[in-house]
């Protein structure tokens, strides 16, 4: 057993120490394929926008419940500055000291791309 986990260890030494580096021509390639794809349909391309909902716990605890999401809401023609909105939503439910208060929060996150 102790001879079967040395050898699965080095070879997953030897995989992760094998560093993959593409060609500059192949990043080009990938690169302009990305931008002609966008621009014969142009409708594809929609801003990035997030939502991201997380649970868990227990019967005897209690659980957890968490709603986060983010949406642009300008960003410049250039592209360097952006302005995002985003919202979040939390709270407690059952367990010993029963529900907390619902927790929403709100924000605004600037972005500037060098």
């Amino acid at each position: 057993m102790h001879f079967k986990l040395v050898i699965l260890f080095c070879a997953l030494t030897a995989v992760l120490a094998y560093s993959y580096e593409p060609s500059e021509l192949a990043d080009a390639a990938i690169e302009n394929a990305d931008l002609a794809y966008y621009e014969l349909q142009p409708e594809l391309h929609r801003e990035r926008r997030q939502l991201t909902a997380q649970g868990g716990g227990s019967p005897g605890k209690g659980f957890d419940i968490n709603v986060d999401g983010r949406a642009p809401v300008w960003k410049s023609e250039n592209g360097r500055h952006q302005i995002d909105a985003t919202g979040g939503y939390s709270q407690h439910l059952g367990g010993p000291y029963g529900n907390s208060r619902p927790d929403f929060r709100g924000g605004a996150v600037y972005t500037f791309r060098f």
